[in-house]
């Protein structure tokens, strides 16, 4: 079954009746994807009523990445059952610029428990320039808020924690779980990466990280393409419906009762994953850095601050590629060597999913030299 389906047969149960388990986790990361400026703020609210009002503000036909859309779909469910309707909502935040983008909220759902939900990736492009920051910088500007964000708001009190997040939200609840002060640390019962990234060498080896190992879960999809960046451990990998970028969905992930369904890392993933840390390894940070910057400033010559500009506007891929092109070769070259990991890790699995992407970009190549 999925998450509606899950939601379905446990919604009727309160977390006294049927304990909180790693599937709820999953439906609350997913949660803070929702857009709840309006909504929610620092009173708290219950689900079912921020549900009603979210519903009144937002139509069904608004245009976003499928994480979004799906939150709002999530919300819907959840505000009508037993088990979520009465949980509290607070202290939502949001900030989206060109440079940066950071969202949290918090979820009281027991009297004594509270979830902190990190969102991932949204459609704007600052958000996925933060993730290519993770393969040379640390900490980044988006890491210093969700630190922050954990010691503002759960300093103080006797509550406990859990923290999770799905994509980048997951690798900004590891982050913050591993650098907030001692008196939160000691109240975080566990810590939930949904597919996100790990970390660097250095951050990995750190003694941060090795004490934050018994309360910290990694869940990726056999098909994983986020999940398998940087470095992590206690990796469970779990089956997907999907193949491809699809399966970085929670919504794809396949439920046995109330535990997602365990399976192995397919080939495309592993290969893919030692290309991208091997390519990490073999650049320096400057190089890194610069590759990332022109990346940023092609979007900024093409007018692009959002992906769904690309699905509205197909003028705009146009655009990017003409900025690509504009590139000195030897940058271009070190873009081309990034795509050849993705290039090889579709040859040696042979994912059908992925050969129009490769045969497009080998066409776009050509293209820019």
């Amino acid at each position: 079954m999925n998450i509606y389906d899950y939601m379905d047969q446990y919604g009727i149960y309160s977390f006294d009746e049927k304990p909180f388990n790693e599937v709820d986790s999953a439906i609350f990361a997913f949660l803070s994807y929702a857009d709840f400026d309006k909504v929610v703020e620092h009173k708290k609210i219950a689900l079912k009523d921020a549900g009603r009002i979210f519903m009144g503000l937002h139509s069904k036909s608004e245009k976003n990445i499928l994480a979004v859309r799906e939150a709002n779909k999530i919300l819907k469910y959840m505000k009508d059952t037993k088990r979520y309707r009465d949980c509290l909502l607070y202290n939502y935040v949001y900030e989206g610029t060109k440079d940066l983008q950071f969202s949290a909220l918090m979820i009281d759902y027991t009297k004594n428990m509270t979830y902190v939900s990190y969102e991932g990736t949204d459609q704007l492009i600052s958000g996925w320039k933060e993730n290519f920051l993770l393969s040379y910088s640390y900490p980044t500007q988006t890491h210093r808020k969700a630190i922050a964000y954990l010691n503002k708001h759960c300093t103080f009190g006797f509550k406990k924690y859990i923290v999770g997040g799905h994509s980048k939200g997951g690798n900004l609840a590891l982050v913050a779980s591993m650098e907030c002060n001692r008196f939160v640390k000691n109240k975080i019962v566990s810590v939930h990466n949904f597919d996100g990234p790990g970390l660097l060498d250095k951050e990995f080896r750190s003694k941060q990280f090795k004490n934050l190992l018994p309360k910290y879960h990694h869940y990726m999809p056999n098909d994983s393409i986020v999940g398998i960046m940087l470095y992590n451990s206690k990796d469970q990998v779990v089956h997907a419906n999907m193949t491809g970028p699809l399966a970085h969905d929670i919504i794809y992930w396949e439920i046995d009762k109330n535990h997602f369904k365990k399976d192995k890392l397919s080939s495309f993933s592993k290969s893919l994953k030692q290309g991208l840390l091997g390519y990490i390894d073999s650049h320096s940070e400057e190089e890194l850095k610069m590759i990332v910057n022109n990346l940023d400033k092609m979007c900024q010559k093409a007018h692009i601050v959002s992906l769904i500009e690309f699905k509205q506007d197909y003028r705009k891929i146009i655009d990017f590629l003409k900025a690509c092109a504009s590139l000195d070769l030897a940058t271009r070259n070190k873009i081309f060597d990034l795509m050849n990991v993705i290039i090889k890790a579709v040859g040696d699995s042979k994912h059908k999913d992925f050969m129009d992407f490769v045969k497009k970009f080998k066409l776009d190549y050509l293209i820019w030299k």
